[in-house]
């Protein structure tokens, strides 16, 4: 059976240390990176595993962080971490897709419920029935060529502005693409975008460029 990996992303070395230690001492295997683009340079992307992130780092926030890994299609799950109880951020962090939130200093029993929690999340997204994945693909399908447009934009994180821009159409025709590309796939959010373009981007019958309107 293929080990489930935490990652571990905070700029506090003494914090880094301690959690690993927590963390390995409860038999967890632990990967742990002081910045997020140091974990973003590994080469074992591609193993099972979640996220322990820090909300408040310099140079990039955890905020940031979860839209950098969501526009990379890196879809661990996330739990967030914070010494300090700001619960706007941590709501942001939540609608984002993270699922736990955990304010230092935390129990050990908290930390691994967290763990637990993320890695029955894992499971079911990698244990998710092939024939979920080809009615995504048949609802892509579905869409206009225009909508695949503004889908794909979407995915990689551009503003409506930018869409409408990149596009050359006006901001209102652009809302109205979006509505329809988040109401014929049955998304809530960008994540979700995000999530149904790296369920169909390897499947054979997946097409980029869309059909004509």
């Amino acid at each position: 059976m293929t080990e489930f990996i935490v990652y571990i992303i905070d700029d506090d070395p003494d914090v880094l240390d301690s959690i690993a230690y927590l963390l390995k001492t409860s038999g967890y295997t632990v990967k742990p990176f002081n910045c997020l683009f140091s974990f973003l340079d590994s080469n074992d992307l591609e193993a099972p595993g979640c996220i322990l992130l820090d909300l408040i780092m310099p140079g990039i926030s955890g905020i940031e962080a979860m839209q950098l890994l969501d526009k990379r299609q890196i879809c661990y799950p996330v739990i967030m971490m914070s010494a300090y109880g700001n619960i706007e951020k941590a709501v942001s962090a939540m609608k984002l897709g993270a699922c736990e939130y955990l304010e230092k200093p935390f129990a050990k029993e908290k930390c691994i419920r967290a763990v637990e929690t993320a890695r029955i999340i894992w499971n079911q997204r990698r244990l998710e029935p092939a024939e979920n994945n080809m009615q995504y693909l048949q609802l892509y399908d579905g869409l206009t060529r225009r909508e695949k447009q503004v889908f794909h934009l979407i995915a990689e994180g551009h503003s409506g502005k930018q869409i409408a821009n990149s596009m050359m159409i006006s901001y209102r025709t652009m809302e109205k693409h979006k509505a329809n590309v988040i109401n014929k796939l049955g998304a809530s959010s960008t994540t979700d975008i995000v999530h149904i373009l790296y369920k169909i981007k390897d499947m054979s019958g997946y097409r980029k460029n869309g059909s004509p309107e």
